[in-house]
């Protein structure tokens, strides 16, 4: 009988019964903790059966995956399978038009899509065709054993995205059916393991561990994002890395008790928050905690970034930040799972205990219309928004004393 050409890495072995079966042995080089473009390798040694055809297909499969691992995106993508799918939404430009942030969280999602493990090779090398919503909902609980309920959550949401415009274009793609759709899941806010809104009581004993440290600047910046409920990234100043909008909060928009200006990185656009309701003995702060922290910072040139690092004078760096609010957290013997983007969540959850539904006067959660009307309009209902949540907080604080006094008379 002449010799089968098998596929690399295939070898002929034979089994306790007598029968011929087929091996596929990934090289000891390939092993881990050797990795090639920052991952260690996909694939592991497999038995691919007895027959012949089949352990043919088997092994051309692994072997594609292996191939995508060594050689990274300069690997040929066979046209129709789920990595070659991912790619082709890539370069549309519904993908290529998202922020920064947003395509990345996708492309996460799709990589841990494409690596999911199968009876022989991954996911990615898989038809996309050929998934049906059987094979959708394994693929979840699979999404959902190894990266846990939000992230699979995330996952399965960017391929019913991904397969929606599959299916739009069929003759392109070769995909006439979304099998991510109808699956019931839950809307994820984006990837990651989720977030929990930060207490005022957290958030105030964070601003005085960071004070106490000299890190006045990170005091601040939490102060911006609870108070005026503004992402991290505005509120440090990150660049954006398309260079599409503007970000951070300058010194030129703040007036002492009066009005702040704030970056809605959304649309770029600057809103004025008013700091103070009503005249006279009728003159509200609403926002005390806020300009308190910032009475705290030398005030810098009006197109100066408010929050910036004390080392250097110059913007935080997104890992230098991470790493700093390690420290504070750790220092103030606060929880592990308070993120810097709990301040915001916080703040927003305590604008909603206060009664109001809408925040998107202050939060900036929609597209806001550049136009002088709407921006009074705007600015009205940011002023009544703050008034009802200062009322909330000196209510619940009032609260708290009446309990202790209780306690200390119980005592």
């Amino acid at each position: 009988m002449a010799t089968e050409r098998l596929p690399r890495y295939v070898n002929p072995r034979k089994m306790a019964d007598g029968k011929r079966g087929y091996y596929w042995a990934r090289p000891a080089w390939a092993k881990p903790p050797a990795e090639r473009h920052g991952k260690t390798c996909p694939v592991v040694s497999s038995t691919l059966g007895t027959d012949l055809a089949t352990a043919i297909t088997r092994a051309n499969a692994i072997n594609e995956a292996f191939d995508q691992w060594r050689k990274g995106e300069g690997a040929k993508l066979t046209p129709g399978t789920v990595r070659w799918l991912f790619d082709w939404y890539r370069k549309l430009e519904r993908f290529t038009a998202l922020r920064h942030n947003t395509r990345a969280g996708y492309k996460l999602a799709m990589e841990q899509v494409c690596a999911i493990e199968m009876r022989s090779g991954t996911l990615g090398q898989r038809r996309a065709p050929a998934i049906d919503a059987t094979a959708a909902d394994s693929l979840y609980k699979k999404a959902k054993a190894k990266h846990g309920d939000r992230q699979s959550a995330y996952m399965m949401q960017v391929c019913r995205l991904v397969w929606n415009q599959a299916a739009r274009h069929h003759k392109q793609t070769g995909v006439k059916e979304n099998p991510f759709a109808g699956m019931g899941i839950q809307s994820s806010s984006g990837a990651g393991r989720g977030n929990r809104a930060a207490t005022r009581a957290e958030y105030d004993l964070y601003r005085a561990t960071a004070r106490a440290m000299g890190k006045q600047s990170m005091a601040t910046a939490a102060a911006i994002c609870f108070e005026a409920c503004q992402r991290v990234y505005d509120a440090f100043g990150f660049e954006d890395p398309d260079k599409r909008v503007s970000r951070g909060v300058t010194w030129g928009g703040y007036v002492p008790a009066e009005r702040i200006g704030l970056i809605q990185s959304k649309t770029g656009n600057v809103v004025d928050i008013p700091l103070v309701d009503g005249v006279g003995e009728d003159r509200v702060e609403l926002y005390p905690e806020l300009e308190a922290e910032l009475a705290r910072m030398e005030r810098g040139a009006d197109d100066a970034l408010i929050v910036r690092d004390e080392r250097t004078g110059k913007p935080y760096t997104p890992t230098y930040q991470v790493q700093l609010h390690r420290r504070i957290r750790k220092a103030a013997g606060l929880p592990d799972d308070l993120k810097f983007t709990s301040f915001r969540h916080g703040g927003i959850t305590e604008i909603g205990d206060s009664g109001t539904d809408d925040v998107r006067a202050v939060s900036g959660h929609s597209t806001l219309e550049v136009t002088r009307i709407y921006n009074k309009a705007n600015q009205e209902k940011a002023r009544r928004i703050a008034s009802r949540r200062r009322e909330h907080i000196e209510l619940v604080a009032a609260g708290a004393v009446a309990n202790q006094g209780d306690d200390d008379a119980e005592g």
